[in-house]
């Protein structure tokens, strides 16, 4: 994989921003680290550049979290 974002930092803002807004957060406060709207972007995103396990996805989410949080 190259060092370029395969997408720009508007586009994942909007992304994230839309689902902060429409997803509901209906899970409890107990160990949860990172809002729902950042999981489930770095999820898609994650599968949208092709990682497929969910160790590789862990790992694009744990190298990219800087870049994913606001």
């Amino acid at each position: 994989m190259s060092n370029e974002e395969p997408y720009s930092s508007e586009q994942v803002t909007c992304f994230v921003g839309l689902l902060k807004n429409e997803l509901p957060e209906h899970r409890d406060n107990r160990g949860k680290r990172h809002p729902l709207a950042f999981v489930i972007a770095a999820f898609v995103l994650a599968t949208l550049v092709g990682r497929q396990t969910l160790s590789s996805i862990h790992r694009f989410m744990r190298n990219r979290a800087d870049w994913l949080h606001d």
